[in-house]
């Protein structure tokens, strides 16, 4: 089913500053899988404007290309398509991809149904056959073969499922391919992302890439003061501070002793944030939450340099008998 309905972006998305004409097409109702909006979220203009394009394009017939979201570890791949869709009321299947998932998991079964062997749609086959986004989480720790199974429908082309006495499912209008991961199919050279592979240069030449880099200082400010209003104006801003240089070492922009081996994700930025207000009675509530959101499973000197870096930026002493 072709969408049916015109969507302003200023007034979905809260971009104030486009005009009433730009806009883009989605349903005038959520289907079964539109994923339900979190109120507080902010889209990033550009991050969406990249996204629609593509969207714009697929209806349209323009194209068939796959969508490649790549950026570091909870900088809000996942969610700007989740949130995008939620409001498009556009039909959202999620997979998350592991080593041996194959492509015959994507595509289909068949199954046992009242005495009857039936062939049952996968992921792959419910979002082409209905015109649906199709999102692959964490993409690049599939096989590179079995990826390779995508060529075809990147191609325009249809999904023939053996399984299925060779049917032959056509892609409805609509349909699309978007993957989320930490590289861009190039391997990892951090040590990072366990079991990132090197992917087929001929699939990554199908897709869009898009690199969602961690929010702005300001949209993080706004992003944490939403999840936990009780805090402080400041100190909000102070935590945003610690996690801005930390991401500035782990980037290697000092070569001093307090570099440190492990990002500052918005994700665990907004989960610190969180547990500083559900602690804020404890002693020493800052450092008591960052060390359950996220440094107690850092290298002890790297987690040492974040509750330093604390510290220094909002002046509340650590303690390392506290638990």
């Amino acid at each position: 089913m072709k969408p049916n309905r015109e969507f302003a972006v200023n007034h979905t998305f809260d971009l104030a500053a486009l005009p009433d004409a730009v806009r883009v097409p989605g349903f005038d109702a959520p289907g079964p899988l539109t994923p339900a909006r979190n109120p507080d979220y902010r889209f990033r203009p550009g991050l969406l404007s990249d996204l629609l394009a593509w969207h714009k394009g697929l209806v349209a017939g323009h194209h068939h290309d796959g969508l490649w979201l790549t950026g570091p570890m909870g900088s809000g791949k996942s969610s700007l398509v989740v949130e995008t869709a939620a409001r498009l009321h556009l039909n959202l299947v999620q997979v998350n991809a592991r080593r041996r998932l194959e492509l015959a998991d994507l595509v289909g079964h068949l199954t046992a149904v009242g005495g009857d062997v039936l062939f049952q749609d996968g992921p792959l086959a419910t979002a082409a056959r209905h015109g649906w986004w199709l999102l692959v989480n964490e993409a690049d720790l599939l096989d590179p073969g079995e990826l390779a199974g995508f060529n075809t429908l990147l191609d325009g082309g249809p999904l023939v499922i053996p399984e299925n006495g060779g049917e032959v499912v056509a892609p409805a209008p609509g349909f699309g391919l978007l993957c989320t991961a930490n590289t861009v199919g190039a391997g990892d050279a951090t040590g990072l992302y366990a079991g990132a592979q090197r992917l087929n240069a001929a699939l990554l030449d199908r897709f869009w890439v898009v690199e969602v880099d961690y929010p702005a200082p300001d949209e993080e400010v706004a992003l944490v003061a939403a999840t936990a209003p009780a805090l402080p104006a400041e100190l909000v801003r102070r935590m945003v501070e610690v996690a801005q240089e930390v991401r500035r070492l782990f980037r290697g922009a000092d070569e001093g002793p307090a570099a440190v081996d492990l990002p500052f994700s918005t994700r665990a930025l907004v989960r610190w944030a969180y547990l500083v207000q559900q602690f804020r009675g404890a002693p020493r509530p800052l450092h008591h939450a960052l060390k359950r959101a996220l440094t107690l499973r850092a290298e002890p000197e790297t987690a040492a340099a974040i509750h330093g870096i604390v510290q220094r930026l909002c002046g509340e002493d650590d303690d390392d008998r506290q638990p």
